[in-house]
């Protein structure tokens, strides 16, 4: 890879750990499922000129904004919203890479040595310790929806291998449809947001979601997708994991978050699981050798 491209991909990966202090700031000023409905309603209009109908993969493809969009997103910001730590979720939102795997093995009928079966348990075992942080309730209920969206994005991951030939963008702007359309229906049921608190969300708040489709979606989707065109998933998906140490760092320093010892316990554990997943699965070129980015 050339210098400018792993640039490129450390900057991917900087916005989508940037992506999870917006969405903390964001869901406390909107709500989770109104900032949710913001920023995909951000992605429908900028990449609606890309959308395209797909013969024979409609089906397919709102499935895919079904689980990753409405089901994904909206359960890592309702988590993002009641965690006690951001720097928790950031690490238990890569419970992707071993889910994949595991319906990979399941669905795929892939194989796994032991060793991968070994970091498996030790990315679940990290996410376990970071729940039991004395936090309070609401913390290890934001654990456990987090873990949910974890698994709807790989549920995603599968559907996705059933797609051809759909282009990044078509394929997000479709995703933003169902993602919009249904969280819309969500937000009006469940948080019945009021004409006053919306008029009284000031302009300049409107960053959050704004960043979050524009950084973490249109930039951070199209880059990878640009850079896997040009090199084999062996070189890229082991750097992915990045992203959770970015939004670590990035809530450290920009909301003064609280990194305890158990969830740096837990997370060394999670996250040196899912390296040695991510590392042998791409060396295999497995089924589940590459999980949908942020």
């Amino acid at each position: 890879m050339t210098y400018p491209h792993l640039l490129l991909l450390i900057l991917i990966n900087a916005a989508w750990g940037l992506n999870f202090v917006a969405g903390k700031i964001g869901t406390e000023v909107f709500g989770p499922l109104l900032f949710s409905t913001a920023r995909f309603a951000i992605v429908l209009l900028l990449l609606l000129p890309f959308l395209r109908r797909v013969p024979g993969q409609m089906s397919t493809i709102l499935w895919v904004g079904l689980t990753l969009g409405a089901g994904h997103y909206t359960l890592m910001f309702y988590g993002l919203h009641l965690a006690g730590s951001l720097s928790s979720v950031a690490i238990a939102v890569q419970l992707t890479v071993p889910f994949s795997t595991i319906l990979a093995i399941v669905f795929l009928k892939e194989r796994v040595a032991l060793i991968r079966a070994a970091a498996i348990a030790m990315s679940f075992a990290g996410v376990v310790v970071i729940g039991f942080a004395p936090m309070g309730a609401e913390h290890v209920y934001a654990m456990c929806l987090v873990t949910l969206a974890a698994l709807a994005m790989a549920i995603a991951a599968i559907l996705m291998r059933r797609l051809s030939g759909v282009g990044v963008f078509n394929l997000q702007a479709w995703i933003a449809i169902v993602a919009t359309i249904s969280l819309a229906l969500a937000t009006w049921i469940f948080e019945s947001p009021s004409y006053e608190h919306i008029i009284s969300i000031s302009l300049a708040d409107y960053w959050s979601p704004l960043y979050s489709a524009v950084g973490a979606t249109i930039f951070g989707h199209g880059s990878l997708y640009f850079l896997l065109q040009r090199y084999a998933v062996t070189h890229v998906a082991p750097l992915t994991s990045s992203a959770t140490l970015f939004g670590i760092a990035f809530s450290l320093w920009l909301l003064d978050d609280q990194l305890t010892l158990q969830i740096f316990i837990g997370g060394i554990l999670t996250l040196f699981g899912v390296t040695i997943i991510a590392i042998r699965n791409a060396r295999r070129s497995t089924p589940s050798s590459l999980r949908v980015p942020r």
